[in-house]
């Protein structure tokens, strides 16, 4: 008898356990990678891997999902059965820019950074980006103006400071897009691409589905996503494999990793070619995860991107723009420009989360 009461336990634990586990698709049926996941207070409860699976609930019955293409949710799980939620698309679009002859090419960019552990946002970071690229010289140069707040004080400042010229940087406009990155590293024989039933062209290495790359002709966009720190992994094990294999050694043991997705994810506007200029970003997101050993708490970067303005320009008037943008912002005058510019605003619990963060006092 207690055999079989043992038996019934395992299978009831089992059947719980595998009702943490969800799939995050969008209304195509199409997984979603790198979607931040949360709880009513804005605490983190993971993130989405390439398949579109948050692999553990751990016991939240009701969740928030965000990532910068899609509509936020919030989703009470015992309402979805199927344990499948269906995000909708976030039509975010760019205005028409009209090409002049002048030596500038000027985006500005606005973006958003919120720091989440398992207690909630602990820094949150905004800002406007005047990004510029000279036609001529093929060179950017970008001025950040951005607003921040931390937990405490030595956290506002490490972030603040230290990292702050990393997370501007992640938030200008690049020559370099992960979609031609991803083509280099095809060329160069590092990279596949191969095409499933659905026609979205998957990337993968020898070990594992890395992003996908998704072509709407008819909205005229491409997505791309990549997950590029397990790229970095697994070029990393290979050599060390290939190292080993030669010189006869074994080699270390590693400690085995908290499974983590760090993923890229980009919109740009398309020709019917399937072209895109260095202006036609209309949106991005950088989700970076992990795991505080000395806590013994996960954590996930979230930051998001997008293309609020763009105009051709000459240096004279850029520098009047310059001078007309070197203005103090804070978090309110951010939240005015998300909505003059139509930007889709945080998820509820994050926003209401982030605007505590900004209550608190960090004089110390």
């Amino acid at each position: 008898m207690r055999k079989i009461l043992l038996l019934f336990l395992l299978l009831a634990m089992a059947i719980v356990a595998q009702a943490q586990r969800i799939q995050v698709v969008d209304t195509d049926g199409l997984p979603i990678a790198a979607v931040c996941v949360t709880n009513e207070k804005g605490a983190l409860v993971g993130s989405t891997d390439n398949d579109g699976w948050l692999n553990n609930a751990n016991g939240v019955k009701h969740l928030y999902f965000s990532h910068v293409a899609f509509k936020p949710m919030d989703v009470n799980i015992d309402t979805i059965p199927s344990l499948c939620v269906v995000m909708q698309d976030e039509t975010f679009q760019l205005t028409e820019l009209e090409v002049k002859p002048k030596e500038l090419l000027y985006v500005q960019t606005y973006y958003r950074l919120v720091y989440v552990c398992d207690e909630g946002p602990i820094y949150y970071r905004g800002g406007v980006v005047d990004n510029t690229y000279d036609l001529a010289k093929h060179k950017i140069s970008a001025k950040t103006r951005s607003v921040s707040k931390g937990e405490n004080g030595v956290l506002r400042f490490l972030l603040s400071t230290l990292a702050g010229h990393i997370i501007d940087r992640w938030a200008r406009i690049d020559t370099m897009t992960y979609y031609k990155m991803i083509l280099k590293k095809v060329d160069e024989g590092s990279l596949f691409i191969t095409q499933d039933e659905s026609g979205r062209r998957v990337v993968s290495d020898t070990i594992s589905t890395l992003g996908y790359i998704d072509d709407d002709m008819q909205a005229g966009q491409r997505t791309t996503s990549f997950d590029h720190w397990a790229y970095d992994d697994h070029i990393e094990a290979t050599k060390t494999a290939a190292k080993a294999a030669k010189t006869g050694k074994k080699p270390k043991e590693k400690k085995e990793k908290i499974p983590a997705n760090h993923g890229y994810f980009e919109v740009y506007n398309i020709n019917e070619n399937g072209q895109s200029r260095i202006d036609d970003l209309v949106m991005k997101q950088i989700l970076v995860s992990g795991h505080f050993k000395r806590t013994d708490q996960d954590y996930i970067i979230l930051l998001e991107t997008y293309t609020i303005g763009r105009d051709y320009i000459d240096k004279k008037e850029f520098k009047q723009t310059r001078k007309e943008n070197e203005v103090e912002m804070d978090i309110n005058e951010l939240r005015c420009l998300e909505q003059n510019h139509h930007i889709p605003p945080l998820a509820p619990n994050l926003k209401a989360a982030v605007d505590e963060l900004f209550k608190k006092d960090i004089s110390d």
